[in-house]
């Protein structure tokens, strides 16, 4: 349930703050950082009322965090010319680093447990295993699409090259589902209520992302071919324009 309500909570919040999110990042930056700063601060020290607890909750097994960077993917297969690719697709940016930094309290708390454990860490079921390293794997991804994603950074890359970078977010959203996986694979076959609710809720977000990205990817491969033709059209058209008004003034 947290995971469901995180996620209202997070598109609420991109619907109404789009605007300044835009016009004053740093701001935002900051407000995330604190909230990310609170979840590890609660992590360590439990708050004993209740709703602090949920709220700390959410914050640290990151699903604030994932659900702003998975509005930023869904944003990407909405039709170029809809009104949501048209009002988000300027802060994806934004919204990318404003999910790795609200990631970060779900990562330093693990980071910090996983370390002081290091040397039991063969010891852990094949799952966890399995699912720690697809972790380090995110933490690298997610560093670097989040580094690149500053406007600062960007414009010292090669846009092609950039691109080529930004093409990481495909394999790292789906690991992020291997990641949990690995994770809720026991308390899955045990059947825990919440467990399962949690894993149906990340299993519609994931699979329905497949379904509308592969079919935005196959509407782009038949708008290409027709924005070719057009552009070309176009340089034709340009070209003969140039021409006669060459013969008038001959």
């Amino acid at each position: 349930m947290s995971q469901i309500i995180s996620a209202a909570v997070v598109v609420a919040f991109v619907a109404a703050f789009k605007g300044a999110l835009k016009r004053h990042p740093a701001a935002f930056y900051a407000l995330a950082a604190l909230v990310a700063a609170a979840g590890v601060y609660f992590t360590f020290n439990p708050n004993p009322n209740g709703a602090a607890r949920a709220v700390a909750f959410a914050i640290q097994k990151g699903h604030l965090g994932f659900s702003m960077l998975a509005v930023v993917m869904f944003v990407g297969v909405f039709d170029r010319g809809s009104a949501v690719r048209r009002a988000l697709g300027p802060v994806r940016g934004e919204l990318s680093i404003m999910g790795a930094i609200l990631m970060l309290a779900h990562i330093v708390p693990y980071l910090a447990n996983y370390v002081s454990m290091a040397g039991a860490v063969l010891s852990l079921k094949p799952s966890v295993q399995s699912s720690l390293v697809v972790a380090v794997v995110l933490l690298v991804l997610l560093g670097v699409l989040a580094a690149t994603s500053f406007k600062a950074v960007r414009a010292r890359i090669d846009p092609r090259t950039w691109k080529r970078v930004q093409v990481l977010a495909y394999p790292f959203f789906l690991l992020v589902f291997v990641h949990l996986l690995g994770y809720l694979a026991v308390p899955l076959r045990a059947g825990a209520p919440d467990v399962v609710v949690g894993f149906a809720f990340y299993a519609v977000v994931f699979a329905s992302y497949l379904v509308l990205r592969a079919r935005r990817f196959v509407l782009d491969k038949r708008i290409e071919p027709i924005e070719r033709r057009g552009a070309a059209a176009d340089a034709v058209d340009g070209f003969k324009e140039v021409e006669q008004a060459c013969k008038r003034t001959g």
